[in-house]
């Protein structure tokens, strides 16, 4: 090891381990079976960093609300979506075992249908699609130290997108950012999202205080409801805009 492990715990709650270490220890240690004793598993040979992560119970009860906004959201505006949840994602060359492992993972559109069609075609076909398709969309939930440069490896893998929750325990402070991923350069702040149509980090966070706090499932499947038709409206008045402007302009 290069430097001691170091313990700390996050903005939510969850107790998180960082150690660091050279690429060949990282891919020695992937041997491990970590996921018996941690929820959330990054083993980066690129960045030399080992997270393990036992998230806590609002970690958990956030990413679980995540989940359920974009798999509602997604399949209304984009027409299909596949949430991967537990998925660890491997760079190409990265030695197996490896991988970061979002909070939330998602194939939106064109890549949630091919992942159906391999899917249809057995469990060695959707691995493989896996292996070489990058979701479009993940989710991390509670930003540690460790996180410095996850970002650009998300896009590096091919990730279209990333959501970030910024939260705290003991209050009810709530912040998403949406980046958009390259494969090579610094990630762009975006103020609504490229993969589902528009929706925005105000969106996203008004439909997560409404999901933690409903009672009934038709109160959280409403608070979902209410910012996709708000964004639905607002796709069909700016198309319809850009058509009077088109016609306008003839």
């Amino acid at each position: 090891m290069n430097e001691p492990a170091t313990m700390h715990t996050g903005a939510l709650g969850s107790v998180i381990h960082v150690l660091r270490a050279d690429p060949e220890t990282v891919a020695a240690l992937a041997t491990v079976d970590w996921n018996r004793h941690f929820r959330r598993v990054c083993l980066d040979p690129v960045r030399g960093l080992i997270v393990l992560m036992a998230p806590s119970h609002l970690h958990e009860d956030l990413t679980e609300i995540l989940d359920r906004i974009v798999d509602a959201a997604g399949s209304t505006l984009a027409g299909a979506v596949k949430g991967l949840r537990s998925t660890r994602l491997r760079g190409r060359g990265d030695p197996p075992g490896t991988g970061l492992e979002p909070d939330c993972a998602f194939y939106v559109g064109k890549r949630a249908r091919g992942f159906r069609a391999a899917l249809v075609e057995g469990d060695a076909k959707a691995e493989a699609f896996l292996e070489r398709t990058a979701p479009d969309l993940v989710v991390e939930v509670e930003i540690t130290n460790a996180d410095e440069g996850k970002a650009e490896r998300y896009g590096q893998m091919g990730v279209r997108e990333l959501w970030r929750l910024h939260g705290r325990r003991g209050t009810r402070e709530l912040r998403v950012d949406f980046l958009a991923l390259l494969v090579e350069g610094a990630p762009r702040r975006l103020d609504a999202s490229g993969v589902l149509e528009g929706l925005t980090p105000a969106d996203v966070c008004e439909a997560v205080e409404a999901v933690r706090f409903g009672l009934t499932h038709d109160e959280r499947a409403g608070a979902v409801a209410r910012i996709v038709r708000r964004r639905q409206r607002t796709i069909v008045r700016v198309r319809e805009e850009a058509e009077s402007y088109s016609a306008n302009s003839e």
